[in-house]
């Protein structure tokens, strides 16, 4: 069995006006490594592609340890943990924003939240949305962003599910941007530079085949047109091929959900040379039978996170098995 765990910020401190940025710290990292190691064996990318290949057999209860979005900061502070526990890890990096020194539309949304409280965000974002004539509304949206964003306040999951999923790409950046030049006016390539990997970092981490595409922008991948979804995987493994002169074998979907990871696009992202990929459904993989859908927990669900159902004695036999497009 593989149980995936993933993590996306850790720094020292979180010290933001307003709760928009949610992470650990490297002691709090360090710590649920520490306890999860005595749940099973962690395993590298490589050992998790020879596995999917049929050329080797994964630990009898496997544990792999991923980061999306490709923050510096988990270069600059849960690598150097990771290294000291002797400890693999994947690193799935969307390329655009390193490459043309942008923010992602879903790291503008953190920060944004960080920088406003919550009402005064809505307020600028429905008042934007009323002069240009964009619909900023869905009847299920509270509960479907209850649903997947599990740990923030229903009004702020409400909101974000409005914002990835509800709304038209273009009608979303156009809102988040324009709200984002307001509050960061003319900072977003210092931004960009200072909260994404630089290419040396990048480098070090292909040289360990710890690096795997998030596509090239942090988009829904299986709401996207067939053509524009192969697009953000081509563009993205050929720039990682670029920086670390190694193809990338690994996908993580943007976003992770059922509607983001559909068949069409892993069909597509196989055709483009990746072998396994990551949904965020949260359950095990007992086996590795369509690695394109494996399923992955937030740290937050696994013992040591901040809402974990289970004993770290009893993770692999207590959690369930995935069921996203299992035949």
């Amino acid at each position: 069995m593989l149980i995936a765990v993933n993590f996306h910020y850790v720094r020292p401190v979180f010290d933001a006006p307003y709760p928009g940025i949610h992470g650990i710290t490297p002691d709090q990292f360090e710590a649920q490594l520490k306890l999860l190691a005595g749940a099973g064996t962690f395993v590298s990318a490589v050992e998790v592609l020879a596995a999917v290949r049929g050329e080797a057999r994964l630990a009898e209860r496997a544990l792999v340890v991923t980061f999306d979005d490709g923050l510096r900061e988990q270069y600059e502070h849960a690598l150097p943990v990771l290294r000291r526990l002797g400890i693999p890890a994947i690193f799935f990096i969307n390329t655009r924003p390193i490459a043309e020194a942008k923010v992602s539309s879903v790291h503008k949304i953190h920060l944004l939240r960080a920088n406003l409280p919550a009402a005064e965000f809505v307020k600028r974002m429905q008042a934007g949305a009323n002069q240009r004539g964009i619909q900023f509304e869905s009847n299920d949206a509270c509960q479907k962003g209850v649903e997947h964003y599990r740990y923030d306040e229903p009004e702020t999951a409400t909101l974000k599910y409005l914002l990835n999923f509800v709304l038209a790409a273009e009608d979303r950046d156009l809102l988040i941007d324009l709200l984002f030049d307001d509050v960061f006016p003319n900072r977003e390539a210092k931004i960009s530079r200072e909260l994404y990997l630089d290419l040396k970092q990048i480098a070090d981490l292909g040289s360990q085949q710890s690096i795997g595409t998030h596509a090239h922008e942090h988009l829904p991948l299986g709401l996207l047109p067939e053509e524009a979804a192969q697009r953000q995987i081509r563009e993205s493994s050929l720039l990682i091929e670029q920086w670390t002169l190694r193809r990338p074998f690994a996908l993580s979907y943007p976003y992770g959900s059922r509607e983001a990871s559909s068949p069409s696009v892993a069909t597509a992202a196989q055709r483009l040379g990746i072998e396994f990929a990551f949904t965020m459904e949260r359950a095990a993989n007992r086996d590795l039978h369509d690695p394109m859908h494996l399923a992955r927990f937030d740290n937050n669900d696994v013992p040591g996170g901040k809402a974990s159902r289970w004993h770290v004695d009893d993770l692999f036999a207590a959690v369930s098995p995935r069921t996203w497009y299992t035949k």
